[in-house]
């Protein structure tokens, strides 16, 4: 399958280093940012477009968005790329950023760098790796949606703290308070105050639902286009809906249903006094496949509407990007050049608790024996079990990920013993790291608590109970 290459390409692309380096340490920052040319946004300023998941750069509270006043102490404003980047460095293992967003004009967080072994490959970073072990738990998809943004490059979107909504016509008052609490809760999440009485800006919505009187629900081509997925901010997955790819031709009468949603942002205090200026408008027109209500339809894309807001973008489009990873975490870095060696073990870990060490030989993991210097028998073994397993995927699910891949399937749910049987086949699939999704039945119809790894020190052969604890990011991107 096109899905699967070498096992040490993929680490290598992952990594971004080389396999010839020495076991030094590097240290990342955790977040990735570029310079603003929207003169409502960051102008001239750095804005954080990506965070690495679970990095001190997440935890110390930095976020999508964030515009950076300064680096360690130095003033961003109009300054290269390079310049910035250079002033990462100027401590070794700590940065200190000041921030402004929409909760705060100027805020300083002071975290650690993700330091460790240059030759490391984490749980995280392997999780992606092994995804066809389990779908359900690492997706990285993207979608699309046909939103069309103006905005006024005169207005200041950080200046702004509060909003409030224009007056509904008695008619539709039950809906649009609806619609309003969908707002309330997407907006004050971007710390942003729902404040009725004194507004910095207010909310006008409008929108259409018309059924397609050509439709014909016994078109030859109906049902023949692809799925369209979404992702549901409410539980962190993406789900199939009844939508048609903006991307895609459709022809008319395939046609059930067309929505049109839009909403206008409109400056109460900081442009023309005593006017009404408009800031900000998103419009999205939809094509349906079947019946999806309008209330439906917003509480899902919505919030994702309102992602584009303050840093737009592509104005005609919008493209989003999910990463969603969910595995056992026991906190071993493997070394790329030798998988079996450990070669970081993170202070207060499952695997450091346990009592695992760098430099501890693995043998075995939970009944898998684990032998690979060398990554061919892994890649061979991981390759056939993809395609012998595919027999148990669920074909309903199927989706073409972020990278092109258009097999990417969900397992059966009626096969699950079946794929634990086969997991168990070490000698055929060398599926040692299937204990990423241990949680699974699918991965073991016993569903353990703690995972049993055998290593061998300084010629000894140990045994530890490892108990592994969950952990989940997702992240979405808009553009």
């Amino acid at each position: 399958m096109k899905r699967i290459i070498n096992i040490a390409v993929i680490l290598l692309l992952l990594t971004g280093k080389s396999f010839s380096q020495s076991n030094k340490i590097t240290c990342n920052l955790g977040f990735t940012f570029e310079i603003s040319d929207d003169r409502s946004w960051g102008y001239q300023e750095p804005v954080v477009v990506e965070i690495i998941p679970g990095s001190p750069a997440e935890r110390a509270g930095l976020k999508l968005n964030d515009i950076l006043l300064s680096v360690n102490k130095n003033g961003t404003y109009l300054k290269s790329y390079q310049t910035i980047m250079s002033w990462f460095n100027l401590h070794e293992t700590e940065i200190t950023l000041a921030i402004r967003n929409f909760e705060h004009s100027f805020k300083e967080i002071t975290f650690s760098k993700d330091c460790r072994s240059s030759n490391a490959i984490t749980e995280a970073q392997l999780a992606p790796v092994f995804a066809f072990f389990s779908l359900e738990d690492v997706q990285n998809r993207r979608f699309l949606m046909p939103i069309k943004t103006i905005t006024n490059e005169n207005a200041l979107y950080h200046n702004y703290r509060t909003f409030g909504f224009a007056a509904s016509d008695e008619s539709t008052r039950e809906l649009d308070e609806r619609i309003n609490a969908i707002f309330i809760r997407a907006l004050s999440e971007k710390g942003l105050v729902y404040n009725p009485d004194d507004p910095d800006f207010i909310i006008q919505t409008y929108y259409s639902f018309e059924k397609n009187p050509l439709f014909k629900d016994n078109s030859s081509s109906f049902g023949s286009y692809q799925p369209v997925w979404r992702y549901d901010t409410r539980n962190n997955r993406t789900v199939r809906v009844p939508l048609y790819n903006p991307s895609e031709g459709v022809r008319v009468d395939d046609i059930a249903y067309e929505l049109e949603f839009g909403f206008r942002f409109y400056d109460m205090k900081y442009m023309d006094a005593g006017e009404m200026t408009l800031i900000w408008e998103s419009d999205v027109n939809e094509r349906l496949s079947s019946y999806y209500s309008l209330i439906d339809y917003l509480e899902m894309n919505l919030p994702l509407m309102l992602l584009k807001f303050p840093y737009a973008g592509n104005r005609s489009f919008a493209t989003f990007q999910v990463k969603y990873l969910k595995y056992n975490y026991t906190g071993i870095g493997y070394d790329m050049n030798d998988l079996k060696t450990i070669v970081s073990v993170d202070p207060g870990s499952p695997a450091a608790l346990a009592g695992l060490r760098p430099g501890d030989m693995v043998v075995n993991i939970q009944g898998q024996s684990f032998d690979h210097s060398s990554s061919q028998s892994l890649t061979e073994g991981y390759r056939r079990f993809i395609a012998e397993t595919m027999e148990f995927r669920d074909t309903k699910t199927r989706y073409t990920d972020s990278n092109g891949f258009k097999d990417c399937m969900f397992w059966n749910v009626s096969d699950y013993n079946k794929i634990s049987t086969a997991i168990s086949n070490n000698k055929r699939y060398k599926a040692a790291f299937s204990y990423l999704f241990n949680f699974n039945q699918y991965m073991d119809w016993n569903t353990p608590v703690s995972i049993n790894i055998e290593v061998e020190r300084n010629n000894e052969i140990l045994n530890f109970a490892v108990t592994p604890y969950i952990t989940t990011s997702s992240h979405i991107l808009a553009y």
